[in-house]
């Protein structure tokens, strides 16, 4: 880069961090480059297709959808993200701008899946957490279900003693979860 400072130390007033401006970096090329993609956009010409629609008020018997490549159900375009199937594409440093910008938009139809913006949301947490997409799924449901305190009525719910504190009872929601009752 230079002899120049990075910006988040010239800039200090603007960018309180490193972490702050490389998230000011991702989040534009996001934006300007992956969002309007022409490549994404002709994905989504090709590949997407009437569907039965799921709004029982609807005015129209089909809309526009395609299958989750994740889960293999059915949903609106409106419901769906085109995602990379190899994701996890960091931006963490400046010398990863390159290959940053070369994984996000130097792509072919066969680097792209459409998936549910649910589904989407748990691969990014497997990608990032380097575990499977069924293990982020029971992560993810854990995390909902304890947050602001509903693991005691839900654990009671389902004939289970809540345990003591917030770790054990963490717990228990994943083994109920995990046996599926």
């Amino acid at each position: 880069m230079s002899d120049k400072q990075p910006p988040w130390i010239e800039h200090p007033n603007i960018w309180k961090t490193r972490s702050a401006f490389m998230s000011f970096l991702r989040g534009g090329i996001r934006r300007a480059l992956w969002n309007r993609s022409p490549i994404k956009l002709e994905f989504i010409k090709q590949n997407r297709r009437k569907i039965k629609n799921p709004n029982p008020r609807g005015k129209v018997e089909t809309v526009w959808g395609g299958t989750c490549a994740l889960t293999g159900l059915e949903f609106p375009l409106n419901q769906l993200e085109v995602d990379h199937v190899v994701g996890n594409h960091s931006l963490n440093n400046l010398e990863d701008i390159q290959s940053f910008i070369e994984n996000i938009v130097l792509v072919s139809f066969d680097d792209l899946q459409f998936v549910s913006k649910d589904a989407h949301r748990v691969k990014s947490y497997a990608d990032k957490n380097k575990i499977s997409f069924e293990e982020a799924l029971i992560a993810k449901q854990i995390i909902e279900i304890c947050k602001n305190g509903k693991e005691k009525a839900w654990l009671a719910e389902r004939g289970v003693s809540p345990a003591a504190n917030a770790k054990l009872r963490k717990q228990q929601v994943k083994e109920v979860l995990e046996c599926g009752r």
